[in-house]
């Protein structure tokens, strides 16, 4: 088979499958002599902020001198950015033999694993081969069932903010979304919390009492604001100044959750000196994250796919660096997500909002847009390019253009300013 043809087989499945289980997923791992048990993982779970955490270890590690697997979703551009080492991403020619040997196997069961379970397997397959020294494994909805899940004693669990997620799938209050996450917690493992909301973190830390999981939780009395770093989120965690070039006041607390992270890889065989985890910290890549595509004026681009990303991109904008600045949003977002709430929330940091409607089997019905448009007071647009340049050419040193709502939105928004 070719890349094209194994990439065409492995889309063309359901991406998840409602609670599937993990016997499948075990029984294929056995059958692959257990890949998930020979390099050590650190676990990543959460509603928001797993991606950024993911990238700030993985690049922290890198820089520390392991060779690190980093396995996320979504992907921006290229199918293969799910499957990376030390940056690198898996090359065409052996997510090919691999999709091969995977599927040679998986299309004699009864029963066809998904597409995650899929990738799942293929990324430990890589990792294992490639003899990577840790993964940075991010789940990918929820925890309990995730297929991620089939790791039975990872180096660390480490869980990020909880909100209100795929409701339909993990449930509809913050504490049965916490329970599912809380899923991934392992006995005698220790687990990382992201300082979330009282709620989850009630779960959280009853799930580790069962589990006889030492918990270690962000301290945000630690977390203390120095001078402005131009691109930069500039402030003291404990012991440590860090500068890291992801943006937003809710980076500083990711950042602290690596940094809590990092302290419990070193108590267990992960040496990592303080200038490798301030050099990963402050080289950390992850687009599309508060990203700067463009200065003067300035343009944004964030996957900010709930209200809680809404929200800290008002937190982010409505700082003291911004003020009298004119925020122009341009905004995309699915029916499934809460987008009467995000809009809302929109609508209160923006000077205006243009509303795009892109083409996806999820988007919000055309027939519903203009009563739409009216309660928000925004306007339809069909393509963002044009606005985009009307805003950039006609823009001055008070004008910022922040594009948010979706991942979906976000990788085409980024690929043309990378054309121009």
């Amino acid at each position: 088979m070719t890349y094209d043809e194994i990439l065409t087989k492995l889309t063309s499945k359901s991406f998840f499958s409602k609670f599937a289980g993990l016997d499948r997923m075990r029984e294929t791992m056995t059958h692959f002599g257990n890949p998930e048990e020979i390099v050590p993982v650190v676990h990543v779970a959460g509603t928001n902020g797993k991606g950024s955490v993911c990238a700030m270890l993985h690049s922290v590690l890198k820089e520390a001198g392991y060779r690190v697997g980093l396995f996320t979703s979504p992907y921006l551009h290229d199918f293969r950015e799910r499957i990376q080492i030390n940056g690198e991403l898996i090359p065409k020619d052996k997510l090919t033999a691999l999709g091969e040997e995977v599927f040679a196997y998986t299309d004699t069961l009864s029963e066809t694993p998904n597409q995650f379970e899929l990738l799942t397997i293929l990324a430990f397959l890589y990792f294992t081969r490639e003899k990577c020294d840790i993964i940075i494994l991010e789940t990918g909805l929820g925890g309990t069932f995730d297929p991620t899940n089939i790791v039975t004693k990872p180096l660390a669990t480490v869980i990020m903010n909880i909100g209100l997620d795929h409701c339909a799938v993990l449930g509809n209050t913050i504490e049965r979304i916490a329970d599912a996450k809380a899923g991934i917690i392992k006995e005698g493992v220790p687990a990382v919390l992201y300082p979330s909301c009282d709620e989850a973190l009630s779960v959280l830390k009853k799930r580790a009492e069962e589990k006889n999981a030492p918990v270690v939780t962000v301290d945000l009395k630690q977390l203390k604001p120095l001078p402005a770093v131009p691109n930069f989120e500039h402030f003291r965690y404990k012991t440590y100044d860090v500068e890291c070039n992801l943006l937003g006041r809710h980076q500083q607390k990711n950042c602290a959750v690596c940094i809590e992270t990092i302290e419990v890889l070193r108590k267990n065989g992960f040496p990592v000196e303080d200038t490798d985890l301030l050099h990963g910290l402050s080289n950390v890549y992850w687009p599309g994250r508060m990203e700067l595509l463009h200065t003067k004026p300035a343009v944004y681009v964030d996957g900010g796919h709930n209200p809680q990303c809404i929200s800290a991109a008002e937190d982010f904008f409505t700082g003291p660096a911004f003020s009298g600045k004119r925020i122009h949003v341009i905004t995309g977002i699915l029916a499934d997500k809460d987008y009467r709430t995000m809009l809302s929330l929109i609508r209160g940091f923006a000077a205006d909002i243009r509303f795009w409607r892109f083409d996806h089997p999820r988007a919000i019905p055309k027939e519903d847009l203009p009563a739409l448009c009216k309660e928000f007071d925004m306007v339809c647009i069909d393509n963002p390019d044009d606005e985009i340049r009307e805003l950039v050419e006609n823009g001055t040193d008070r004008d910022i253009v922040l594009c948010i709502g979706s991942l979906y939105m976000t990788d085409r928004i980024r690929s043309l300013f990378q054309e121009s």
